[in-house]
């Protein structure tokens, strides 16, 4: 049997007892009394190291008996299969839907636009002209399709844009270059005749009286210079480099004043107003990002929409020059190129992307799909018309009836159909009324009195 250490002794010093003290230092430590009971200095450093090792078990123990009773409870608070995490599951994509197709003008493949209307089962008084080889005047309520007498153009050609004159409608025809030569005719309810051709003709502008302007541009590159022709004559006026004509009134214009560069945004720049009896420059009205005319108003946006802020539209009556600014909640780059207005212009019809995650360019190669939104310019309220999605490179015609129908006239590729919609409805309605004629882009269309 091993024999067990001798317990530590206990050595108690007299009072007078000094420490020696320590070699080298020069100095002594004062005299330190041992009362009865303490350790000398190797017992008592013993004891220290026990007592140390043994707090240390003491510590280590309750760590472990909480880590031991944590997991414990985390077991009891888990299902067992989250105690084994599975891999990963990548769902596979979801199939992408394509756009249908359908051959059009100038033998290009046409993204269709996808509807969902109801049928039209009430009177609307509407009657419009469409362009395409031809134009037609369609009666919605009669279900009637007529062509307009005279007129024959050929493969290549087709009406791009209809304006209202007086007693008469004008037409812009361009052929599938967009740098070939162009012809305005005018049409009326018997005839259709020639009035100007053999030239290059951006746009053509109603004056608010009747009268008609055609924009003509000699060089397209650099868009300039550019000389306006009043139909059916004789006015010619050449504007100031740098001047792209939006809106005429009389003979007063307005016109967006802006460098070279910003031709790619032609509804971006400097708004200035531009006398064409004293060829003179007027006073700017302001800056615009987009921007749109129709019944003798401007409308414009001065800076993108943003989610911070809400978009500040601007109006300019072209007859009195007055204005109004109003802040609108609308979705991020708003757009109002092409909208058109009510009859008591409280209602702005226009194409509007949709706001969606992903890239800006999709699988078709475009952005987002559209929808045709209704903005209540005396409420603020936004509608979006349902059961009808845009391909991002086809653009409704739009226009509103004397009534407030909005007519909404679609490019199918080989036949333009036309639905019209009222406010509150939750989808458009289909008349059965589809023009069998090729458009060259977006749809031209005019509304006609009742």
């Amino acid at each position: 049997m091993a024999q067990e250490p001798d317990p530590p002794s206990f050595v108690v010093l007299p009072a007078e007892y000094e420490e020696p003290s320590l070699a080298g230092s020069g100095e002594s430590e004062p005299a330190r009394q041992v009362l009865p009971g303490r350790l000398t200095g190797l017992a008592r450093h013993r004891w220290v190291r026990w007592a140390a090792a043994a707090l240390t078990c003491v510590v280590a123990g309750g760590f472990l008996l909480v880590a031991v009773t944590s997991e414990r409870d985390a077991a009891r608070k888990v299902t067992p299969a989250a105690r084994q995490p599975a891999p990963p599951v990548i769902a596979p994509a979801a199939p992408q839907q394509p756009w249908p197709q359908e051959t059009g003008a100038c033998g290009v493949q046409r993204f269709v636009p996808k509807v969902s209307a109801a049928p039209l089962r009430t009177s609307t008084g509407v009657r419009v002209q469409v362009g395409g080889q031809s134009v037609h005047t369609a009666d919605l309520d009669a279900r009637s399709v007529t062509a307009a007498p005279g007129l024959r153009l050929s493969s290549g050609q087709f009406v791009s844009q209809l304006v209202p004159g007086k007693d008469a409608s004008y037409a812009l025809v361009r052929p599938c270059e967009y740098t070939g030569t162009s012809s305005v005719l005018r049409i009326t309810r018997d005839s259709s005749s020639l009035v100007m051709g053999s030239r290059h003709i951006e746009s053509l502008l109603p004056d608010g009286r009747g009268g008609i302007w055609a924009v003509l541009v000699e060089d397209i590159a650099t868009y300039g210079p550019v000389t306006l022709a009043q139909l059916p004559g004789p006015g010619v006026v050449r504007l100031p480099p740098g001047l792209a004509p939006i809106a005429i009134r009389g003979n007063r214009l307005i016109g967006l004043s802006s460098t070279a560069e910003d031709r790619s945004s032609p509804s971006s720049g400097a708004l200035v107003s531009y006398d064409l009896a004293s060829r003179r420059l007027g006073p700017r009205i302001g800056r615009a990002s987009t921007l749109t005319v129709d019944r003798g108003e401007l409308l414009w946006i001065d800076r993108p929409c943003s989610p911070l802020a809400k978009c500040t539209l601007h109006r300019y009556d072209l007859a009195t020059g007055a204005r109004t600014v109003r802040d609108y909640a609308l979705p991020v780059e708003t757009s109002i190129v092409g909208g058109v207005l009510n009859s008591d212009r409280t209602q702005l019809a226009f194409p509007l992307a949709r706001i969606y995650e992903g890239q800006r360019v999709d699988y078709d190669g475009f952005g987002p799909p559209y929808d045709v939104a209704v903005l209540h310019l005396d409420t603020g309220a936004l509608e979006r018309i349902g059961g009808l999605q845009l391909p991002g490179t086809e653009m409704p015609g739009l226009t509103f009836s004397g009534d407030d129908w909005l007519v909404i006239a679609l490019n199918q590729g080989r036949s333009t159909e036309l639905l019209v919609w009222r406010s509150g409805q939750s989808r458009p309605l289909q008349p059965g009324v589809r023009i069998r004629d090729v458009m060259l882009r977006q749809p031209p269309v005019l509304a006609l009195a009742s």
